[in-house]
C-alpha cells in the first residue's frame, strides 16, 4: 500500500467568516469580494491573501482538488487575517466559530481532513480556555501559531501558558506568518509581504523561541516551521556563530546550541518547491524533520506540484524510498499522531502522482 500523503500547510476559510470580513468596509483587516470564488484579503492598504479557488472555503471542493492531485489527508488551518487580529470580544468569538466549523468538516471527512486549534492571542487567558476546548471536545491535533500578535513577539511570557498546553498535551504548533514585524520595511522598499515579510517574521519568531527559552521550559514542545523553515536553514553558520559571539551579550543562556534545538525539535515543510533549497534544508535537518506542505490555496503554493517536488527531491539526493515516504507522510502521521487511514478513504490517485 503507498504511503498517505499528508499536507501539514494549507487553509480553509470559513465562508461565514469571510462574509463577516467583507462587512467590515474601510477596517484595517476586512476582505473584497472580487468574484464568485475571488476574495482579496486587506490589512490597511497592503493585500495580504488572495482566495482564487473555491476550495479556500469550500470542503467539497478542496476533497476534489486533493483527489486530482493524489492528496489524501490534510491538517487544515486559518489563515489570515485572523481572529487574533481583530478587536478582543470579535477576535474570541470568531476563533470559537472558526473552531467549530473545523470540527464539524473534520467530522465531515474522515482520514482526509484533521484541524489545528484556532486561537484569539490577543487575549492569551481566552486562548487558553478556547485551547482547552479545543483538545476536550473538538480533538484537535495541533495549535497555529502566528510569527507576532500584532506586534507583540510570541516569547512574551504571557503566551506561556499556550505553550504548557502544547508541550502537556502532545500538541505540535505550526508558525506561520502572519502581518510582519518588518511590515514598514517591505513597504518602504516596494517588496511583496509574501517574499522576505512573511519568511523573515517566521524565522524571528520560531529562533526567537528558542534563545528566549522557551523551548527549553518545555521539553516536549515540537513546531512546524512552514516555507521550508523560512530562513533559518539557509543561515546555519550564522545561527551557530551568532550564538557563540553574541549570546552572553544579550543575557541569554541555553542548554545546547540553539541549531541544535532547531533541527531537533523543528520541522520545516515543503512549502518552498525549489529543489536546491529542499535538498540545503534536507542536508541540514534530514529527512526524519521535513514534512510536505502545499500552501493550498494560496497563490504561492503547488497543491499540484507538491508530491512530484518531494519525490523529485528524493531521487536527485539519492534518498531511500522509506526516506522519501518520511516526507511525503509519515513524518506527519507520527509528529500530529494520526489514526490509521479508514479503510476506503484517500485520494484518487493520479498515475505518476506518487512515488
Amino acid at each position: 500500500m503507498a504511503q498517505r500523503t499528508v499536507d501539514v500547510h494549507n487553509h480553509l476559510y470559513p465562508r461565514e467568516y469571510l462574509t463577516y470580513l467583507a462587512g467590515r468596509k474601510g477596517q484595517r483587516q476586512r476582505a473584497e469580494q472580487t468574484g464568485p470564488n475571488s476574495y482579496l484579503l486587506w490589512d490597511e492598504d497592503v493585500v495580504v491573501a488572495h482566495i482564487d479557488r473555491a476550495g479556500h472555503y469550500d470542503p467539497a471542493a478542496r476533497i476534489a482538488d486533493l483527489d486530482k492531485a493524489g492528496l489524501d489527508t490534510q491538517i487544515i488551518s486559518k489563515t489570515i487575517p485572523d481572529p487574533s487580529v481583530l478587536p478582543k470580544d470579535e477576535g474570541i468569538y470568531w476563533s470559537k466559530k472558526v473552531n467549530d466549523h473545523y470540527a464539524e468538516v473534520v467530522a465531515k471527512y474522515p482520514g482526509r481532513l484533521y484541524a489545528m486549534a484556532c486561537l484569539p492571542y490577543q487575549d492569551p487567558d481566552a486562548a487558553c480556555k478556547e485551547l482547552e476546548r479545543c483538545i476536550k471536545d473538538l480533538k484537535v491535533v495541533g495549535i497555529q501559531m502566528f510569527g507576532n500578535c500584532n506586534g507583540d513577539v510570541m516569547f512574551d511570557p504571557k503566551f506561556d501558558g499556550i505553550f504548557k498546553l502544547a508541550n502537556d498535551n502532545n500538541l505540535p504548533v505550526m508558525m506561520h506568518p502572519t502581518v510582519p514585524l518588518t511590515k514598514d520595511a517591505m513597504k518602504k522598499s516596494r517588496i511583496p509581504y509574501q517574499l522576505y515579510g512573511y519568511t523573515l517574521d517566521t524565522s524571528l519568531a520560531t529562533v526567537a523561541l528558542i534563545f528566549n527559552g522557551v523551548f527549553q521550559k518545555h521539553k516536549n514542545l515540537k513546531m512546524v516551521h512552514v516555507h521550508l523553515g523560512g530562513v533559518v536553514p539557509y543561515l546555519v553558520r550564522r545561527l551557530k556563530d551568532s550564538w557563540k559571539g553574541y549570546s552572553k551579550e544579550w543575557g541569554l543562556a541555553l542548554d545546547e546550541n540553539p541549531e541544535e534545538t532547531y533541527r531537533k525539535r523543528v520541522y520545516p515543510d515543503t512549502a518552498s518547491f525549489y529543489l536546491p533549497a529542499m535538498k540545503c534544508c534536507l542536508e541540514w535537518v534530514g529527512a526524519e524533520h521535513i514534512v510536505m506542505g502545499t500552501d493550498y490555496a494560496h497563490r504561492v503554493g503547488d497543491p499540484e506540484g507538491a508530491i512530484k517536488a518531494i519525490t523529485d527531491l528524493g531521487k536527485q539526493a539519492g534518498l531511500t524510498p522509506a526516506q522519501v515516504d518520511r516526507i511525503l507522510g509519515k513524518n506527519l502521521e507520527e509528529l500530529y499522531r494520526l489514526p490509521a487511514m479508514p479503510a476506503g478513504v484517500g485520494a484518487a490517485r493520479k498515475a505518476g502522482a506518487t512515488a
